[in-house]
C-alpha cells in the first residue's frame, strides 16, 4: 500500500488470473477469428508458436509491470510480442496497439469485481505503467520494421546480382553486349 491508498499491484493482485486471461483474451482477438480458435485450442508450442509465445510473454509482462516481479524479463517478453506482431498484416498501431488493451482488461476486471473499481492514484500508476510500455513497444516495433526492410532490400540486392550474373553467362563469349545500330556483322579477311 502507498501513502494514498492502494498501489496498482495491491489492487490487481487478488484478480491477477481474471485480468491476464481478459488481456489474453483481448490480445488474441486482434487477431482474424480462425487465427483466434486455433491459439486457443492448440496447446501444442510446435504446432502453435505464437499462440504459445504469446501466451508466455503475456504472463511475464503482466506480472513484471504491474505485480514487479521479476521485471527483468519484461522486455524481452516484450519484444517476442511485437516481433511477431511487425512481420503479420497490422499496421503500427495495431502492432503496439495490444499493449494499451491491458489498461482495459484491468480495469474491466477489478471494476466487476469492485463496486468503487481501481482507487485514483492506482488508475493512474496503471496509466503510467502502461505508456511507459507502449512506447518501448513502439521502439521494438520500429527496431523490428526497420530490419524487416533491410532485409528485403538485401534480398533485392541479391536477386539482382544473380539476375546480373545469369545475363552475363548467357551473352556468348566474343559478341559485343551492345551493338551499334546501323554496324554490320564483322567482315572476316577484310
Amino acid at each position: 500500500m502507498t501513502a494514498h491508498g492502494f498501489s496498482v499491484r495491491d489492487a490487481v493482485q487478488p484478480h491477477r488470473s481474471e485480468a491476464l486471461d481478459r488481456w489474453r483474451s483481448l490480445v488474441f482477438d486482434s487477431y482474424p477469428e480462425e487465427a483466434v480458435r486455433f491459439f486457443r485450442s492448440e496447446k501444442d508450442g510446435f504446432k502453435n508458436p505464437v499462440g504459445q509465445s504469446i501466451h508466455r510473454a503475456t504472463e511475464t509482462i503482466f506480472d513484471g509491470v504491474l505485480l514487479e516481479r521479476g521485471a527483468d524479463g519484461v522486455p524481452e517478453a516484450l519484444e517476442a510480442i511485437v516481433r511477431i506482431r511487425a512481420v503479420q498484416d497490422f499496421s503500427p498501431a495495431e502492432a503496439v496497439g495490444f499493449v494499451f488493451l491491458l489498461k482495459r482488461a484491468v480495469r474491466e476486471v477489478v471494476e466487476g469485481a469492485s463496486p468503487t473499481g481501481l482507487p485514483a492514484n492506482a488508475q493512474s500508476e496503471l496509466e503510467a505503467r502502461v505508456d511507459a510500455l507502449a512506447l518501448s513497444a513502439f521502439e521494438i516495433y520500429t527496431r523490428c520494421r526497420e530490419q524487416v526492410f533491410e532485409i528485403r532490400v538485401r534480398e533485392a540486392q541479391r536477386r539482382t546480382a544473380a539476375l546480373l550474373e545469369r545475363f552475363n553467362r548467357e551473352t556468348p563469349a566474343g559478341e559485343p553486349e551492345d551493338t551499334e545500330v546501323g554496324a554490320g556483322p564483322p567482315v572476316e579477311g577484310g
